[in-house]
């Protein structure tokens, strides 16, 4: 990704978020000067406007003051909701709605400074101004911050601060660590250097390579709940390439850490490449979609493991459970193949597990294509209240004929609701006319 913006004023960077945003974060930096507070834009934002990128959803606010006594007043300022407050750290969250139905999040933090006790362990902070705070931040692409102030009521920009050359790191697409006890302190930064490096094309520096393969010799990332591994997880399927991002872990020696079985191959690439270029219409990607393509190629054993491993949401568990069961399936969908057969084949799985078939296996991809668009919801014409009207009593025949009736559906047999009575009638013993 280019660096258009490395020279450009804090005052032109800011103008380019969107001007509800620039308004919400006015009230902020109205509210740190009530508080007798500094506002400081820091971290992955300041890095997006410089490379001119889409803003996430997350904005990341360092204050040199009370940062969860601020967050309070600016949830009731702009009717946002007040949540994950954790004083021990000085940190809070607000959510608010957004005039486009969207959710943003504003991440408050007490500048502070951090010491780790251990591997991987939570740090004790300790207050402390803006220029300790970067430098305890991951990468020098990260520790990047733009003073926010408001002046009659508009967003106005301070000072910059780029102490570790972030910028500069950006343009010659150079991920480095801040320093060489950084892995230590946070094994997950690693997990979130390899975003990165796939989102904005770069490469650890000599001293970031061997501070990783350091990391993972000692095992680090061990050390690391799986629900803090979890989160990283799922922000990496969130990337605009997660396969890239798996491709570069995959070279750094991550991927077998977090994710045993899991490697990169040609044949993921190819699935991954056809969900990349599907046309207009397609079945549409996602999180999920991509989780299953990229772990298609594991056996069920491989897949309860994951399972057992991480704490997952009950459609990602689903899901896993439902990958070999696509492995047998797929080579069932014959182009003979009558609809009411591919109904059968098919409907057990989700409409997640459907679209990760279509774009796994290229010779079913009309097949899956087809059922998720036009058979997966067509109805027969009748329905239970129909049959009992015709005289079929509740129970398990009811049920039988409403199933075979929709087969007859699916497979032109029956069109409107006469042929479907008529149909009833010839077909389900004790209706009138059988």
């Amino acid at each position: 990704m280019a660096v258009k913006n490395l020279h450009a004023p804090p005052e032109a960077l800011l103008s380019r978020l969107a001007p509800e945003r620039q308004a919400i974060l006015a009230q902020a930096a109205s509210l740190a000067e009530a508080h007798a507070a500094r506002l400081w834009l820091v971290g992955g934002v300041v890095r997006d406007l410089l490379c001119q990128a889409p803003p996430g959803r997350d904005v990341d606010l360092a204050v040199e003051g009370d940062a969860p006594a601020l967050a309070s007043d600016l949830a009731a300022r702009i009717g946002g909701r007040l949540r994950a407050v954790h004083a021990a750290f000085g940190t809070a969250s607000v959510e608010v709605q957004t005039a486009d139905g969207a959710t943003l999040i504003l991440d408050l933090a007490s500048s502070r400074v951090e010491r780790y006790p251990s591997p991987g362990a939570l740090p004790e902070v300790a207050p402390a101004p803006i220029e300790d705070d970067l430098y305890r931040r991951d990468f020098s692409v990260n520790a990047l911050a733009i003073e926010l102030r408001a002046v009659d009521g508009q967003l106005r920009a301070g000072r910059l601060l780029d102490p570790f050359g972030g910028r500069a790191d950006l343009v010659t697409g150079r991920l480095r660590l801040l320093h060489e006890k950084s892995l230590r302190d946070d094994p997950t930064r690693m997990l979130r250097g390899v975003r990165l490096a796939a989102r904005l094309a770069l490469r650890p520096d000599p001293a970031a390579a061997a501070q990783i393969q350091a990391a993972l010799e000692a095992g680090y990332l061990s050390l690391v709940s799986h629900e803090r591994v979890l989160t990283e997880l799922c922000l990496s399927l969130e990337e605009p390439r997660p396969d890239e991002t798996l491709r570069l872990a995959d070279a750094w020696g991550l991927t077998s850490q977090v994710i045993p079985g899991l490697a990169w191959s040609e044949a993921l690439a190819a699935r991954c490449e056809r969900l990349l270029l599907a046309p207009g219409g397609a079945p549409a990607g996602g999180p999920l979609v991509w989780a299953g393509l990229l772990l298609y190629d594991l056996d069920a054993e491989g897949l309860a493991a994951i399972a057992a491993r991480y704490p997952l949401p009950t459609e990602a568990t689903d899901l896993l459970r439902q990958l070999p069961g696509l492995h047998a399936v797929a080579p069932l969908l014959t182009p003979g193949l009558p609809n009411s057969g591919v109904d059968r084949l098919l409907r057990p799985f989700s409409v997640t597990a459907l679209t990760v078939l279509h774009y796994a296996e290229p010779a079913a991809a009309a097949t899956t294509s087809r059922y998720l668009r036009e058979l997966r919801t067509m109805r027969a014409p009748l329905n239970g209240n129909d049959l009992r009207r015709l005289g079929i009593a509740p129970g398990p025949l009811l049920g039988q004929t409403l199933e075979a009736l929709r087969a007859a559906t699916l497979d032109g047999e029956v069109k409107s609701r006469e042929e479907a009575e008529a149909w009833v009638r010839r077909h389900a013993p004790g209706t009138p006319g059988s």
